[in-house]
């Protein structure tokens, strides 16, 4: 029973700084503030982390696993059927934690994290190059290096965007296919 009292206690320092970094950010939020709204002492949160940088990571932990790894592995064709089969699933559970991939995007700065949508465009940028010769485009134009950094931060950004104007699952999921949809017409 005690052990079931401290994971009460733990996810409840949790959800407390997660209000606490999406409100504010990793730099503004203070570790009283975060015991206040968990009801307990500063003491105890010290208890279950080190520091305020260890309880970030724990709060963004869900997503920093989550990072576009599918498309490493694959070699398809057809960009849209790739999102389809690969990343929608993916990307629908990050923006079921949205907060936390708002708290990443925005709000990281000063911590290991501050680079993590910088990241993402890379590895985006880096599929994309990877699998240009697959790629049939409506113009025929050859595909520079920094078009395809363009079109890889678009992606990016877009999803952000569904993330920080979040209105629940469903309303995400629309908006995701909506913008997909679009977002993918350019290749055929």
């Amino acid at each position: 029973m005690v052990q079931v009292l401290k994971e009460e206690v733990k996810n409840r320092i949790l959800e407390a700084a997660l209000n606490e970094f999406y409100k504010k950010d990793f730099k503004n939020a203070n570790l009283r503030d975060i015991a206040n709204e968990a009801d307990v002492s500063v003491g105890l949160v010290y208890s279950y982390f080190e520091n305020k940088e260890t309880l970030f990571d724990e709060v963004v932990s869900p997503i920093t696993n989550n990072s576009f790894e599918n498309l490493k592995n694959n070699e398809s064709t057809n960009p849209y059927a790739t999102f389809v089969e690969f990343e929608r699933k993916s990307i629908l559970d990050l923006l079921n934690k949205h907060k936390e991939f708002v708290i990443l995007i925005d709000k990281s700065f000063g911590t290991k994290h501050a680079n993590y949508k910088e990241n993402l465009i890379e590895v985006l940028t880096e599929h994309i190059k990877e699998n240009r010769d697959k790629l049939s485009f409506n113009n025929k134009l050859e595909f520079e290096d920094v078009f395809i950094h363009i079109l890889a931060n678009t992606f990016i950004e877009g999803i952000v965007e569904i993330a920080r104007h979040y209105n629940g699952k469903m309303w995400a999921e629309d908006m995701l296919d909506l913008f997909a949809e679009y977002y993918f017409t350019a290749f055929k």
